[in-house]
């Protein structure tokens, strides 16, 4: 919180309903003050202010100033409510004696409609409506306003001028009302976009992986720019350079090799990692896919890549210790139908399994190895080869990730691993939607045929097939994305409501931002900038995830039980967690609190309140 200034002090209020306020009170609006806390606070906190100001009609108890005033706007069809800023600052002052907590008013930037003024020469100023208090509902005293045509008899003509600006004030106040306001919808779209252009920006890095993008190139000039080149040669100049930064691509044979140059020469690893869907989940299967871009030289992708699917190779294990462990509650497991088009399954031990699985990850990678003097090492007579850069691959890859570390292999650690691609991330850029797709769903789109699902060797085999489909099918339909998108956006307009219809042209805007032609990608994204999970509960299933938010939570506050401690008048001891400390921006004391005092403090207003219910304030629960 930030303080936008002092607040003006207020006059005793009218006792004549619509008689005007005079013009040095500021106000505030009642439904944005009845959000305030759970817009401004995290939840614990939150929880504090209202149940000890807020909930069970304690915030209505106070009694509170009631002022309106026609907002003027064709969006908004009766008047607001307002409270004058001394009262709330009043609020403010008592949360902060009784919680040890500094409030303040929203900073300008993020509320601009929190805090209002009212001084404007020629415009409509607030009018008196009554007391708000027990005795008296929010909707009793709204039924007595009076109507806007007998307030516009009493408004001077605002000029244009004056207008715009108070036309302005009250969007602003309007939508501090709001649920979530304009700079969190702005935040909120700004991160969308940026997710985004992210995978937009992992497609384009996998076509060049493949070869079917060329590489951007660095320094060039654009020719519409140079009013030397001659107009007979702009033609061709303004050609070559939009192929240079990849803005326009020719069109991509799928007859024909590559047309462009692999990019790092790297070798894709696909991994899938099974897991017992029950007790702590202990992993039954491990299932590893190689591509080697070497193999595609020279070689046509055919239809949706199909002949290169060919160059896929594919080891499956299986753990012997939990052999006896089968899934059929939430997915149909099939351990034992590895196709044989992919290879034979093969057994190994937990103890084995890092030695295994390293293995994969160097010259040959995945072809199978020899059991020799009953150990693991690579088949005899093989000439050692350079390091080569990979890639990382999977289909809502964090699991296998997580699921690698717990068996003692971390893939962050391999100096060589430029990225990870994720399938569900690069099936999202390609159809320029937001929600996952599973696996079975993009093999169904790319026409391919997907047998025994949930076989880790089957699933890695089959989500690097959906990574070439996927990237040759997003160069070769990309010539109708224009046409798709503005047929997608008519289809919508047909069946669905206002809303719904902005909601989606608004959805194609910010594809249209993230997926600007041009580009290769950029650099690789390292490994450790996923923020991949540590958590002891993988995602693999709403149980898994009920169980880790609850673990989660669990941990979180006996850490922060643990390391809290008070900073108070100056004074500094260790665990302060940056966040919780706040201080006076006027140079007031600073205050900062243990998570167990917070806890009994919640506990205290828990008591308070009769039965212990919890009772939401919202727009109207006053």
């Amino acid at each position: 919180m930030s303080t936008t200034g002092a607040v003006l002090p207020s006059t005793e209020p009218p006792q004549v309903i619509g008689q005007e306020a005079p013009e040095e009170i500021q106000f505030c609006p009642l439904a944005a003050v009845s959000k305030w806390p759970y817009k401004s606070f995290g939840h614990l906190d939150s929880e504090i202010i209202s149940k000890a100001f807020f909930a069970a009609g304690k915030f209505r108890m106070r009694g509170w100033s009631l002022y309106y005033i026609y907002t003027l706007l064709d969006t908004a069809n009766k008047p607001l409510v307002l409270v004058p800023a001394s009262e709330v600052q009043a609020l403010f002052e008592d949360i902060k004696s009784e919680l040890r907590l500094l409030v303040y008013f929203p900073s300008v930037e993020k509320e601009p409609g929190f805090l209002l003024s009212f001084t404007e020469k020629g415009t409509p100023r607030p009018r008196y409506l009554g007391r708000l208090d027990l005795e008296h509902s929010l909707d009793e005293m709204e039924a007595k306003i009076p109507p806007f045509a007998h307030e516009a008899n009493g408004n001077p003509r605002i000029d244009d001028r004056s207008f715009a600006a108070f036309k302005k004030k009250m969007e602003e106040a309007v939508q501090a009302t709001k649920q979530k306001s304009k700079f969190q919808k702005n935040k909120k779209k700004k991160e969308r976009i940026t997710l985004k252009q992210s995978w937009c920006e992992q497609m384009k890095r996998a076509q060049c992986y493949l070869g079917v993008r060329p590489r951007k190139e660095p320094g060039m000039r654009d020719p519409a720019s140079d009013p030397s080149i001659p107009i007979r040669e702009l033609e061709q100049a303004v050609q070559r350079y939009n192929l240079s930064q990849c803005i326009e691509l020719p069109d991509l044979a799928i007859s024909e090799p590559a047309p462009f140059e692999f990019r790092s020469n790297v070798v894709f690893i696909c991994v899938d990692v099974e897991a017992y869907e029950k007790n702590e989940r202990p992993i039954t299967e491990i299932g590893i896919s190689t591509l080697d871009t070497s193999d595609l030289i020279g070689l046509p992708p055919g239809e949706v890549g199909k002949t290169w699917m060919k160059k896929i190779r594919t080891r499956h294990f299986r753990i012997k210790e939990t052999a006896h462990l089968h899934n059929s509650e939430f997915v149909a497991g099939c351990a034992d139908r590895f196709e044989p088009e992919f290879g034979k399954s093969e057994w190994i031990s937990f103890k084995e399994a890092p030695q295994v699985i390293a293995s994969c990850f160097r010259p040959p990678y995945s072809r199978p190895l020899d059991h020799l003097d009953g150990g693991l090492s690579n088949v005899a007579g093989e000439t050692p080869e350079p390091k080569r850069k990979l890639v990382l691959v999977g289909h809502d890859i964090k699991n296998d990730i997580h699921y690698l570390r717990k068996l003692g292999y971390d893939v962050s650690n391999l100096s060589n691993l430029i990225e990870a691609l994720d399938t569900a991330d690069l099936y999202r850029a390609w159809k320029h939607q937001l929600n996952p797709s599973k696996l079975g769903s993009i093999l169904v789109d790319l026409e391919l045929t997907g047998w025994n699902l949930h076989n880790a060797g089957n699933d890695a085999a089959y989500t690097l097939q959906a990574l070439i489909g996927i990237a040759i099918s997003a160069r070769t339909s990309g010539a109708n994305r224009q046409l798709n998108t503005q047929a997608h956006l008519t289809a919508h307009a047909e069946i669905l409501e206002r809303e719904a219809r902005d909601r989606a042209k608004e959805e194609a805007d910010e594809w249209a931002v993230a997926d600007m032609e041009g580009g290769d990608g950029g650099a690789p994204k390292p490994l450790e900038r996923f923020g991949w999970p540590t958590d002891d509960f993988p995602t693999g299933s709403w149980q898994a995830r009920k169980g880790a938010n609850v673990s989660e939570a669990r941990d979180s506050r006996k850490e922060l039980e643990a390391k809290l401690t008070v900073r108070i008048e100056g004074k500094e001891n260790e665990g302060i967690v940056e966040g919780k400390e706040v201080g006076d921006a006027n140079g007031g004391e600073t205050f900062s609190q243990t998570m167990s005092e917070r806890l009994a403090m919640l506990e205290k207003v828990d008591g308070e309140m009769e039965g212990g219910m919890k009772l939401p304030v919202t727009a109207r629960g006053f």
